[in-house]
C-alpha cells in the first residue's frame, strides 16, 4: 500500500524544543533571583522539579499546567510560596518559547521535497504555537493532545490522524524524536514509524522502529522507497511485446509499467492524450472554491470533479493550492485561477455562465428540490466558515444539501461530491 500522509510530534522533531526550553529556564531563574537574590535557586534545580513532577502527574495532565505547577513548586522550595510570581515566570517562560522557537535546518528543505500527495500533519502532546512558525501555511493538519483528549502511545489519535488526512491507517507514516510512546501508538494503529535521532540521543525502543534516520532529509527517499513497494501490486507491468504503436500509448510507461490512478481504459497512455480524451466527455458544468486559507479540502474537490467529468476547476483566492488530496487528478483536470470572486464572476458573465453557491445558509434552497442549470459554475466556501458574504452576494441562488444529524455541515469536499452527483443525475443519462 503506497504512503499516502505522514504526521510529525512537534517539539525536537519539527523544532528544537530542548534548546530553547532550556534558555527559557534560564530567563525564568535569572527573574527569579532579581525578586528573591541569594536563595541558591539555578536552572538545574528549576529543570529537576519539573522533570519529578512530570512523573508525580496524572496521566493526561496537560503539558502547561505541568510546568506551571513545577515552577510554583521551585518558588516554594526557594523563599516560599508566591502564587503571583509563579503566574509571572510562568509567562515569561512560554513567551519565551513561542519568541524563540525555530524550525529545524532540515524541516522545509524536507517539505519542498516531498511528493506533492502527500498530506501533512503534526501529532504531538505539546501546545508550542505552530501558527506562529515559518511552516505553518505547510501543516494540514494539526491533532493537539490537548485539543482531542487523546494522547499518544494510544492508537486512536493515529486512526484519528489518518481520517484528517483522508487516507487509511496504514497508508501514514509517524516521525518523532523519541520512539517510546510514538512508535508503538503507531504500530497498535497499523501505521509505520520512523524514529529521528535529534540531539545525538540513542533510545532503548529505537530498534522497534520502521527506520532510523538522522536528519529530514532522509525522510523524502525513504518515503518514496516504501510507494515503490507500495505500489508494485497497484495498476500494471510492463506491457507484452510486441508493444502498441499507436501515438496515445507512452513508451515509456509500454517498457515499465503503469501504476498511475487511472481507469484501465487509459493504461499505458501519455498524460496529454488522456486530456484530450476528457475534454470530448466533459460537461458542461465548472467548479469553483474559494482559497483563503490553503484548505486541504481543495485536493478532493478537484479529485471529485474529474470524477464527475467537470469542465473545469476555479480557484478563487490564493494561487497556490493543496494538491494532496487530488492524489494526481488534476493532471487531467483544467484548472483555473481568479485572484478574487470578482474575476470569477466577469468570468462567467462572459461565458454565460449561472453561478450556484452550495452552503446551508438560512433560506438556501435544497438542493433535492432544485433544478440546476445545466450551464454553470458549482461554488464552494472554505471548509471552516463556507462561502465568503462576497461569493454568498455573487451567487445566483445558493442551494442547501439537507441534514438530518446533529452536526452543523459536513465535509467540504463531501459537500461538493454530492452536488456534482446532483447535477449528474439531472443532466446526464446513465
Amino acid at each position: 500500500m503506497p504512503i499516502r500522509a505522514v504526521t510529525f510530534d512537534a517539539d525536537d522533531t519539527l523544532w528544537d524544543f530542548t534548546t530553547v526550553s532550556k534558555s527559557a529556564t534560564q530567563e525564568v531563574v535569572e527573574r527569579f533571583r532579581e525578586v528573591r537574590p541569594g536563595t541558591g535557586a539555578s536552572a538545574e534545580s528549576l529543570t529537576k522539579t519539573r522533570r519529578e513532577l512530570g512523573s508525580e502527574a496524572p496521566e493526561g495532565t496537560p503539558f502547561p499546567a505541568i510546568r506551571r505547577m513545577a515552577i510554583g513548586r521551585f518558588v516554594a522550595e526557594h523563599g516560599g510560596a508566591d502564587e503571583s510570581l509563579a503566574d509571572e515566570l510562568t509567562e515569561i517562560f512560554f513567551s519565551h518559547r513561542d519568541r524563540a522557537v525555530r524550525t529545524f535546518p532540515d524541516v522545509e528543505p524536507m517539505l519542498d521535497s516531498l511528493p506533492d500527495h502527500i498530506v501533512v500533519g503534526v501529532v504531538t502532546s505539546g501546545n508550542t504555537q505552530w501558527k506562529k512558525t515559518t511552516i505553518a501555511d505547510r501543516i494540514d493538519f494539526w491533532l493537539a493532545a490537548d485539543q482531542t483528549g487523546i494522547r499518544k502511545p494510544d492508537p486512536r489519535v493515529f486512526e484519528m490522524a489518518a481520517a484528517a488526512a483522508g487516507c487509511r491507517v496504514r497508508e501514514l507514516v509517524h516521525v518523532r524524536d523519541e520512539p517510546e510512546r510514538d512508535i508503538a501508538g503507531a504500530h497498535a494503529a497499523g501505521a509505520k514509524g520512523v524514529w529521528i535521532r535529534r540531539h545525538d540521543r540513542n533510545h532503548p525502543d529505537g530498534d522497534s522502529a520502521d527506520a532510523v534516520i538522522d536528519s529530514l532529509a532522509e525522510l523524502p527517499s525513504l518515503i518514496e522507497e516504501w510507494d515503490r513497494i507500495g505500489v508494485e501490486g497497484v495498476g500494471v507491468g510492463p506491457h507484452p511485446h510486441p508493444l502498441p504503436e499507436e501515438g496515445h500509448y507512452d513508451p515509456d510507461l509500454l517498457e515499465k509499467g503503469d501504476r498511475r490512478n487511472v481507469i484501465d481504459k487509459y493504461r499505458y497512455w501519455r498524460r496529454e492524450a488522456i486530456v484530450a480524451d476528457l475534454d470530448q466527455i466533459r460537461h458542461p458544468f465548472h467548479v469553483a472554491i474559494e482559497n483563503w486559507q490553503h484548505d486541504l479540502n481543495i485536493g478532493t474537490v478537484v479529485r471529485n470533479a474529474n470524477a464527475f467529468g467537470a469542465a473545469a476547476v476555479h480557484i478563487v483566492g490564493r494561487r497556490r493550492w493543496n494538491r494532496r488530496g487530488a492524489m494526481v487528478t488534476d493532471r487531467y483536470q483544467h484548472i483555473h485561477h481568479h485572484p478574487t470572486i470578482e474575476g470569477l464572476v466577469a468570468w462567467a458573465i462572459g461565458e454565460d455562465l449561472a453561478i450556484i453557491g452550495v452552503d446551508n445558509f438560512p433560506g438556501a434552497t435544497p438542493i433535492e428540490a432544485t433544478t440546476l442549470p445545466r450551464d454553470c459554475v458549482l461554488l464552494f466556501g472554505q471548509e471552516s466558515s463556507g462561502l465568503s458574504p462576497e461569493a454568498h452576494d455573487a451567487a445566483d441562488e445558493v442551494v442547501a444539501i439537507t441534514q438530518f444529524g446533529s452536526t452543523r455541515s459536513i465535509n467540504a469536499g463531501v459537500a461538493a461530491g454530492i452536488a456534482m452527483h446532483s447535477w449528474i443525475t439531472q443532466h446526464v443519462r446513465v
